[in-house]
């Protein structure tokens, strides 16, 4: 489903949903596959599917609570979720409906988790990419103050903590800035000029 996601396949992504979920545990293997298909529905701008499937994984969170899934949490990696990256999974669905309230909510979310970590184990790379998606949201809700803010910290990276992943999403933010209500706005013109530089300055240097 994630594979088909990423080649623009929603209807192939949902197609094996049905059957995913009569062979997932339930818990969090189900928990995962929800949002999964969440990011489906939103490639087909379904924001009530969105909306269903998000509320239906709630339960699949209660089950998990009491039926830990040895393939998350013993190897962990990829094969791990969890609530920040499931929270960051809603905010990117939300996001792709272009519904900021609604994207800002969940990627808040996310962020709370990731920085109720003790420090050493925080993961910078999606703290600033979560950051990327609130300054989208803002953006989504014609608050450009607040996109601002929650880019400051970004912006503000060195060139050794940027990757390709933090660049493609803010390669978007620049174009989102482009676009009308904002392309004839001075400070939105500024954002998008500091934007311009981070990615110039970053794509002079090989990136992780």
């Amino acid at each position: 489903m994630t594979l088909a996601n990423w080649r623009n396949e929603p209807d192939s992504a949902l197609s094996y949903f049905p059957r995913a979920m009569r062979t997932a545990p339930e818990g969090e293997p189900s928990l995962r596959l929800r949002y999964v298909a969440a990011r489906s529905h939103a490639l087909f701008a379904d924001s009530e599917s969105v909306a269903a499937v998000l509320e239906a994984a709630q339960r699949d969170r209660e089950a998990a609570a009491d039926r830990p899934d040895e393939l998350a949490t013993v190897t962990g990696g990829e094969f791990a979720f969890g609530d920040a990256r499931a929270a960051a999974c809603a905010a990117a669905a939300w996001l792709d409906l272009r519904n900021g309230e609604q994207a800002a909510r969940y990627a808040r979310e996310a962020l709370q988790v990731y920085e109720a970590l003790p420090s050493p184990r925080r993961p910078y790379s999606q703290i600033n990419g979560t950051q990327i998606d609130v300054a989208a949201a803002h953006l989504h809700m014609r608050d450009k103050d607040g996109a601002a803010d929650a880019l400051r910290t970004v912006l503000d990276l060195p060139p050794q903590k940027r990757n390709v992943s933090l660049t493609g999403r803010l390669s978007r933010i620049e174009h989102m800035l482009s676009q009308s209500p904002w392309d004839r706005d001075a400070d939105a013109r500024q954002l998008a000029e500091r934007i311009a530089a981070w990615l110039s300055e970053t794509s002079a240097r090989p990136l992780t």
